[in-house]
């Protein structure tokens, strides 16, 4: 898998209060009933929300170093399971939350951004054909399934776009 080819940037929301790269992996990876019995995490990175986990959420204390914080949990290399028909030349990133109710952190949306401004820098990809949140990639691949709205109603795909491509040099994205 060492020569696989990235050519699509996918954006996920975890539709979760609370998690971190470890949780979602369990999530994905633990056998059925208590996971998906995936044999790899839907995602590359996970961007966390200051939950990161049950006992942080319920008490409604966030933790600071947590906001933002990139996990990463499979090596770019290798296919994940974030985008069914779409993995094989797709990185993934999930941030931690329900924006279809309610909105990512500042820091979340910064770090996702870096990422992706990595990313497009690494593999050579143009943010505003490249990066797509995972309800856009079903209707683009023509299998629009139960993710239609994912990374979420409050995720504006367009000014990820757009953020992205701002903090890229403007010899960095094609014309």
């Amino acid at each position: 898998m060492a020569n696989r080819r990235i050519r699509h940037l996918i954006v996920h929301h975890s539709v979760s209060a609370w998690g971190d790269g470890a949780i979602i992996t369990e999530w994905h990876t633990l056998p059925k009933p208590k996971g998906n019995g995936w044999s790899a995490p839907g995602y590359h990175a996970v961007v966390c929300n200051g939950y990161p986990n049950y006992n942080s959420w319920s008490k409604r204390k966030a933790i600071s170093a947590a906001d933002g914080r990139v996990d990463r949990i499979w090596p770019e290399d290798r296919i994940s399971n974030g985008c069914l028909y779409a993995n094989a030349d797709s990185l993934h990133v999930c941030l931690i939350g329900d924006f279809d109710k309610n909105t990512p952190t500042e820091r979340q949306m910064e770090k996702l951004t870096d990422l992706l401004v990595f990313w497009c820098r690494k593999y050579g990809l143009d943010p505003r054909t490249a990066i797509y949140g995972h309800g856009e990639m079903q209707r683009k691949i023509g299998k629009e399934g139960y993710s239609k709205t994912c990374p979420g109603k409050n995720v504006s795909m367009k000014a990820v776009r757009e953020a992205v491509a701002e903090k890229l040099a403007p010899q960095e994205v094609k014309k």
